[in-house]
């Protein structure tokens, strides 16, 4: 599976390159599947691993960092000249300081929330602003590649899905509306998954204020 979001990953940005921008969305979204299924795969049979860990960083990068950087570049950025590319090159040089940074993350609490946006859901709102790009000016989509990679590095949690945390049906629910966007790309699909991914933080904070208060 891992191995299978690396090869999504640079068929996504060989898509990307040839200007077939959708079907590059395309791979790198069955890239995140496959990333999903890979992550719950191993924790249900407890065949996770220093070096499973460290090669699921990898592809991480590669199809969740390099390639949306490639593909919003070449889709939307491209006109801003030197402006643009530093912006893309900002997207993946911030997955990877969230990425090593997840790595080694062994605060309490960290089993459950994530610190910071996870590089997969930051990956997907790049693609978001890919599809949308037509109705957006392009200031607009070079500012929330800019916040996006702002988030990931940021300190804000969000939550994992796991035992003791949010119930992990939730987080198919927000993965059925950013499918429902995929469908029917709108600024109104897009903002119902956006707005679900806004109250699940919400939620988790609510959840760790309640948890602080049992155990003071």
């Amino acid at each position: 599976m891992t191995l299978a979001n690396i090869a999504l990953g640079f068929a996504g940005i060989l898509a990307a390159a040839e200007g077939r921008f959708q079907r590059a969305i395309m791979c790198l979204f069955a890239g995140a599947l496959c990333d999903l299924a890979d992550g719950r795969l191993a924790r249900a049979l407890g065949a996770t691993s220093h070096f499973g860990k460290e090669l699921d960083s990898l592809s991480d990068m590669v199809s969740f960092g390099v390639a949306p950087a490639v593909l919003v570049y070449l889709a939307a950025l491209a006109p801003f000249g030197a402006l643009g590319l530093v912006i893309a090159v900002i997207f993946p040089l911030a997955g990877a300081v969230r990425l090593a940074r997840y790595n080694i993350d062994t605060a309490e609490g960290s089993d459950q929330t994530f610190q910071g946006l996870p590089i997969p859901i930051a990956a997907s709102y790049v693609w978001s602003f890919v599809i949308l790009r037509a109705a957006l000016p392009g200031w607009l989509v070079a500012a929330g590649v800019v916040v996006i990679a702002a988030l990931m590095v940021s300190t804000v949690k969000v939550p994992k899905f796991r035992r003791g945390g949010l119930p992990v049906g939730l987080m198919f629910v927000g993965l059925a509306a950013f499918i429902l966007f995929l469908v029917r790309p709108s600024p109104l699909t897009w903002h119902l998954w956006n707005g679900f991914n806004v109250v699940m933080v919400l939620l988790n904070y609510v959840m760790l204020r309640r948890r602080a208060r049992t155990t003071a």
